[in-house]
Parts: C-alpha cells; sequence; structure tokens
C-alpha cells in the first residue's frame, strides 16, 4: 500500500521522507515568505473561476511553517476557506534541503544598472567564487555579475531577515526600472542575453525560517527554496469543502475523497501538467 489511512490522515508509508496528508486549519500554518501581490491577484482569479485545490501545501508538522504554497494559503485565506489540504513533513529532516533562488535579470547592462545603486555600498570580485564565498560568509547581503565582472553589496553581518530586505531593495531597484526578472535554480549567467546579469543572494537557514515564522516576521518573497525528496500532488479538493466551518464535516469529506483516490508513483524529472518536477511525485488520480 502507498497510502495508509488513519484518525489523523493519510501516510505516504514509501516516500523517501514521511509523508501525512491532512486537512490543517489556515489559522494553524505559519507563512516565513510575504506574497507578491500580482501573483496572488492571479492565483485568487484562478480559484474564483474554478473552485478546486489541486495541490496540497507542504508544512513542518511540529511548528506549522509553510514550506511551500504560501500563495495558496493566503488565496484561500482570502476566498474564505477555513481550512486547506497539508502535506505534514518533518523540516528537521537532513533529507530536507533549503537552498536559493538566483534573479536573471535583462533590459540593462551591469554597470548601467550599477549607476542606480550607487547609493547601496558595493565593491568589487575578482571572481565568481569570491562573490559567492562572501554571500556565504555573509559579509555582503547580495551579488550582481555577469561573464566578466562581479560586484558584492557590504553589510555588517545583518541577520537573514535584514539583508534579504536589503537585496529586495536592489530587486526592487530592477523592478521599478522596468528590468525582466525571473527566478532560476541556476547561477549561471552564460545563458543570458547581452544586456543581463545575475543576481545571488545568501543562503536561509533552517532554524532562521522557524524563527521567522514563530515572530510573524515574513522575509521577502522568493527568498528560500526548499528541496524536498518527495511531493504529493492531485487532490483536486472543492473549495466549499475548505469553506465549512464544521471541521469534523469537512475532515469527513476530505479523508472520503482521499479514499477514492489511485495513487501513482512518479520518477524523478516526471511532468505533471506543465511542470517538471525534481523530486519523485505521489500523483492522486
Amino acid at each position: 500500500m502507498e497510502v495508509d489511512s488513519s484518525e489523523k490522515g493519510f501516510e505516504i508509508t514509501n516516500a523517501r521522507i514521511p509523508i501525512i496528508l491532512v486537512l490543517k486549519r489556515v489559522q494553524e500554518l505559519k507563512p516565513h515568505e510575504e506574497t507578491v501581490p500580482t501573483d496572488l491577484r492571479e492565483l485568487i482569479a484562478t480559484l474564483e473561476r474554478d473552485p478546486i485545490l489541486r495541490h496540497p501545501i507542504v508544512a513542518d508538522a511540529n511548528t506549522g511553517a509553510v514550506l511551500d504554497g504560501t500563495h495558496r494559503l493566503a488565496a484561500l485565506s482570502e476566498l474564505g476557506c477555513y481550512t486547506i489540504p497539508t502535506a505534514l513533513i518533518d523540516y528537521q529532516n537532513p533529507l530536507v534541503k533549503i537552498d536559493r533562488w538566483f534573479r536573471a535579470i535583462t533590459g540593462e547592462n551591469l554597470n548601467d544598472f550599477m549607476k542606480r545603486t550607487e547609493k547601496n555600498p558595493s565593491q568589487t570580485a575578482p571572481s565568481a567564487s569570491e562573490a559567492d564565498r562572501r554571500l556565504l560568509s555573509r559579509s555582503s547581503y547580495a551579488s550582481l555579475g555577469n561573464k566578466r565582472e562581479w560586484f558584492t553589496f557590504t553589510s555588517n553581518r545583518p541577520n537573514a531577515l535584514e539583508a534579504f530586505q536589503n537585496s529586495f531593495g536592489i530587486e526592487d531597484i530592477a523592478r521599478n526600472t522596468h528590468l525582466k526578472i525571473v527566478y532560476t535554480d541556476n547561477d549561471d549567467p552564460r545563458e543570458l542575453r547581452a544586456k543581463g546579469f545575475m543576481m545571488s543572494t545568501i543562503r536561509v537557514e533552517k532554524s532562521e525560517v522557524v524563527e521567522s515564522c514563530m515572530n510573524h516576521r515574513l522575509f521577502p518573497p522568493k527568498s528560500t527554496r526548499h528541496l524536498i525528496p518527495s511531493r504529493p500532488l492531485g487532490l483536486t479538493v472543492p473549495l466549499d469543502w475548505l469553506k465549512n466551518t464544521n471541521y469534523a464535516e469537512a475532515e469527513s469529506a476530505f479523508v472520503k475523497h482521499i479514499r477514492s483516490k489511485h495513487v501513482k508513483r512518479l520518477p524523478e524529472g516526471s511532468r505533471v501538467g506543465s511542470r517538471r518536477y525534481l523530486e519523485e511525485v505521489f500523483l492522486f488520480e
């Protein structure tokens, strides 16, 4: 059996990490990042047209920290939902990794952009590896580079939240001058056009994510990239069930719905819809 039922939820028993699918109250979950307003509006509009939540969010079983699904959680709250399907995992499991997103910025060359950031203290770096070393030591909070040159923005080793607030300020300069920003897991600048450069940031620690949730002090969007080795998809739960204020009734409907599903295990690199997943997938059909 790939899925075992219990009074508390459904455990995917042969995943690479333990996963329990449950219906959580929205108020019990704690985001650690802010939402992107345009992305949130688009998601709300999509859910209003098609009121089905297709995939569960992912959260830490111990703290309620939301690791994936910040926009879905915010959208459901805006739409008057009281509960949300949630895949609970142990965040401290060493197989759960935390990494960073890189920003590919195009529409202006690097030297011209650096003139826009002259109020932010910066220095040149002799190589991409040295620029990254400064980030990892947190002697800088962001770096910009292309195939030929690199700049780092100096910090006095602020905490992770302050570092990302500073780096988001640099990102905002690009956004407000109508440059194109694409988030990528690859920091290789060779794919950029002539007018383009990469922006790199520090790495956040798991303890800093949890601290952010507990203190209700949110990181800017795309501060973290969580790598979860197994991912459940495809629950397709109607929003009407999630708007039910009677938790016992909502949970009963959810459990019955999950029991009716067939679960297919897909290997790493499988495509579900328009997205290719690097992790293994448990697809509920």
